[in-house]
């Protein structure tokens, strides 16, 4: 993802992302120069295996763990070059994180409207931290629940009171992992569309990482990693019969794509294909009889 003359800068630019980690006596790399591009106030889910780096681009751009190579713009501060004091100003000013687990989120003795205060301690007076906390948890549905603590509510109330949590300190980036995954198939559905509604509302950035397909509906546009890199680019668009995914390969800065795995399978595709301009396309077969003449 090179930079243009004349664009306008957006939220997130990550450009050749890497990411190494040690886990016992082996270096792992997480993300293998992984691009993305997040514009403000845009909504897109991360989807991708087990492994293929959707956690590490998390805790990258949370600033809990830092790039090893490449490039991280966020909101105009380079992540690559940042001191440990301006990294707690980062966590604290500019991104808003809600984990997987929501009581990573919250403090078990506190009620709904003191837990969403918290984030708010250090930045701003009392009746102004109460009254944005009161004006979340009314929009997400939680109004009447202020006085209850976090033990007396459902599974998806508490999953809207993480994220209230999380979008107390106005962030410009909400970074959200697997909001649905302790969820029933109907109150995910619910949580989504009220947080989609929210976001466009306050116009947060988000990255959501998520196994669930269902969430796809719910964003502008759906980005997969595979090995550490964007590979492909869903978004839904509407049509007669309804929403209609429009499923892209992503071509980095380098010419390289990935193509889906089911259709390496599908094509018989291995480490070697021939590419020939077709029309106004590219025709990609298998490079067949590439011993001697064919």
């Amino acid at each position: 993802m090179m930079a243009h003359p004349g664009r306008v800068a957006a939220l997130v630019e990550a450009d050749g992302l890497v990411h190494i980690y040690k886990k016992d006596d082996l270096e792992v790399v997480a993300l293998q120069g992984l691009d993305l591009r997040l514009e403000e106030g845009e909504l897109i889910a991360v989807v991708g295996r087990s492994g293929s780096g959707k956690t590490t681009l998390l805790n990258v751009l949370a600033a809990l763990e830092a790039p090893s190579a490449g490039r991280l713009m966020v909101a105009g501060r380079d992540l690559t070059r940042l001191i440990p004091s301006e990294r707690e100003a980062y966590r604290r000013d500019t991104v808003g994180y809600m984990w997987q687990h929501s009581q990573r989120n919250l403090w078990p003795p506190l009620n709904s409207l003191e837990n969403v205060q918290v984030p708010m301690l250090a930045t701003a007076a009392e009746p102004s931290r109460e009254e944005r906390a009161r004006g979340l948890l009314d929009a997400l549905g939680l109004g009447h629940r202020l006085k209850h603590r976090p033990v007396q509510l459902s599974g998806g109330e508490r999953q809207r009171l993480a994220l209230a949590v999380a979008l107390a300190n106005q962030p410009r980036l909400l970074l959200v992992d697997e909001p649905t995954s302790e969820l029933d198939t109907e109150s995910s559905e619910d949580l989504m569309r009220d947080v989609a509604a929210l976001l466009m509302d306050l116009r947060v950035g988000t990255i959501m990482v998520t196994h669930d397909p269902a969430l796809g509906r719910h964003v502008d546009r759906v980005v997969q990693i595979r090995d550490g890199r964007t590979s492909t680019e869903t978004r839904y668009i509407e049509r007669d019969r309804g929403l209609v995914a429009d499923e892209l390969t992503i071509v980095d800065r380098f010419g390289r794509l990935q193509i889906p795995l089911h259709l390496l399978e599908e094509l018989g595709l291995d480490s070697l294909v021939r590419i020939q301009r077709d029309g106004d396309g590219l025709r990609i077969s298998p490079a067949r009889g590439r011993r001697g003449r064919e």
